[in-house]
């Protein structure tokens, strides 16, 4: 979606980001050996944004579309959500109708010294429809974050504690922005992607913070900017899917797959390589071309949908006609 602002794709067939580095960097387990080491040989070098980067036409539209959600209780507004993997932040993040659910570049949270989540995979509430975190592990975490909520009168005393740092809040419920970090000597190189002599640290806890993005070894439920729980609310009421540009190949778009097929969900692919098969139990429709292209025609498709009546809404074949082999 982000490539005609001049971003990289993180996969795809030509000048993607994806490497075998990445796939073996992007986890707590390789920062903790050396985040230093971690920022400046991977993280910006791979993840930082080029200075010229500006919002195109794919982004436009969707914020556009966006924009016609409502919360009135009436049956012929539009109940629009997105749910990004991208972490560029060219669509202003809304919470009414948008969640940034990798994370998103220029924010940082605090990294704990180890993880203490030992908890059983299984959850108590396993029969929901959409399952992308661990509501049990999250209940726990939430409850001991309760339990040192008195910690922050006396974080001055307790800085240097493992009992404190374990309670940092923005180890799990907020986010930090470069000009909160310290030293504040480095927030110019973070900006700029240049090579950093240290790590940045927590202003609340000292300890070693880390970019505010889903990495391969963490969940959902790790924090609690993924929105995991929303997530799952607004895919369990969704009547219709579309994915931009997505490869299919992490858990958000496999385990939304494996929901419209249990429940009978159309699904529209507007894609450049990654095409879906429809099957039996798969109501699925490809939309070829890039997003710049694609997406204002959904505009387009939404504007007239709005201009007929409620009770006499028809299809056109706008869309359609863009692919004739799905």
């Amino acid at each position: 979606m982000s490539v005609a602002s001049g971003v990289r794709p993180f996969r795809g067939k030509s000048n993607a980001l994806w490497t075998q580095k990445i796939w073996t960097t992007a986890t707590r387990e390789i920062f903790r050996k050396d985040p230093l080491d971690w920022y400046n040989d991977f993280w910006l070098p791979f993840m930082t944004l080029p200075p010229f980067v500006q919002p195109n036409e794919a982004h436009r539209a969707m914020d556009w579309l966006l924009e016609q959600t409502t919360t009135l209780d009436d049956s012929s507004s539009l109940r629009i959500r997105m749910i990004t993997q991208n972490v560029d932040g060219l669509i202003p993040p809304n919470s009414l109708h948008s969640i940034e659910a990798h994370g998103r570049i220029g924010l940082f949270k605090c990294m704990p010294d180890e993880d203490s989540d030992t908890d059983s995979e299984s959850d108590d509430d396993d029969d929901r429809l959409v399952h992308l975190g661990h509501r049990r592990k999250w209940r726990r975490r939430r409850e001991l974050q309760f339990k040192g909520g008195s910690e922050e009168r006396n974080c001055k005393q307790r800085r240097s504690t493992r009992s404190y740092s374990q309670l940092c809040p923005y180890q799990h419920e907020k986010s930090l922005s470069v000009n909160q970090i310290e030293p504040s000597s480095i927030q110019k190189y973070l900006r700029e992607g240049l090579i950093i002599p240290e790590t940045p640290k927590c202003p609340h806890c000292t300890n070693t913070l880390a970019p505010q993005a889903l990495l391969f070894d963490e969940g959902y439920h790790s924090h609690d900017f993924y929105e995991f729980q929303k997530m799952e609310e607004w895919l369990s009421e969704a009547e219709i899917i579309v994915y931009v540009g997505t490869s299919f190949a992490v858990r958000l778009p496999e385990v939304s797959l494996e929901h419209a097929r249990a429940e009978g969900i159309p699904v529209y692919n507007l894609n450049t390589y990654d095409m879906l098969s429809p099957t039996n139990i798969l109501d699925a429709y490809n939309i070829r071309g890039p997003a710049e292209e694609t997406l204002p025609l959904l505009v387009e498709e939404v504007e007239e949908l709005q201009r007929k009546s409620k009770t006499h809404r028809k299809t056109s074949t706008r869309l359609h006609n863009r692919d004739k082999n799905y």
